[in-house]
């Protein structure tokens, strides 16, 4: 189940995509970053966020996503940033798809 998930192609429906988004938004208040996530360029937002923020506030949003914070087998891009923003979106939909696919059994 898990390896057939494609984060990905399940974005492009627009309710997992919102409930994705609400999903990042909740652990971003949770982390306290003190950011409101948009719809439209929503990894690229992230990506500079993440970026933006201090090492301590990262590693705490990180640790709330349940993601470490290296994950070299990961990094495709070059750019540390957008690759954790990806990764973060992966982690974030995959919470999404196991709620949805174990509330529905």
């Amino acid at each position: 189940m898990l390896d057939k998930f494609n984060y990905k192609e399940a974005l492009s429906a627009e309710n997992f995509k919102a409930l994705t988004l609400a999903q990042l938004q909740n652990d971003l208040d949770r982390a306290q970053c003190g950011y409101t996530i948009g719809n439209i360029d929503f990894i690229s937002e992230l990506a500079v966020l993440l970026e933006n923020l201090s090492t301590e506030k990262r590693a705490q949003l990180l640790y709330l996503i349940d993601l470490p914070e290296t994950n070299p087998s990961l990094i495709s891009s070059g750019d540390l940033f957008l690759d954790l923003a990806e990764q973060i979106i992966h982690r974030e939909a995959l919470k999404v798809h196991l709620r949805n696919h174990f509330s529905s059994q």
